[in-house]
């Protein structure tokens, strides 16, 4: 009978974290252009963007990046802005041209 109760008690705790993360906002955001730098010991990417603004992005180990990077290249970039203002991106991917 016990081991029923622990069971029921971690099946409600998993449940409980599940609807948590379901319910968190995504506070990513999509940015499109074209590559105008990139500084690959700094770990930044610098993109025109459509409005013809510039904006820099980083990215570090856990972003997905497809495609090769290259100065002249378009891509679409998925992002969240750090609390320090960076810009830091979870996704790079490079449009085939």
């Amino acid at each position: 009978m016990r081991n029923s109760g622990a069971r029921f008690a971690v099946f409600c705790l998993a449940l409980a974290a599940a609807a948590t993360l379901a319910g968190a906002p995504d506070r990513a955001v999509t940015a499109s252009g074209t590559v105008t730098k990139i500084q690959a010991s700094e770990r930044t990417i610098t993109v025109t963007l459509a409005d013809g603004g510039e904006t820099r992005f980083v990215w570090n180990a856990d972003t997905k990046i497809s495609g090769v990077l290259a100065p002249g290249a378009r891509v679409t970039i998925r992002y969240e802005t750090a609390a320090d203002g960076r810009n830091v991106a979870q996704q790079i991917s490079v449009s085939r041209s």
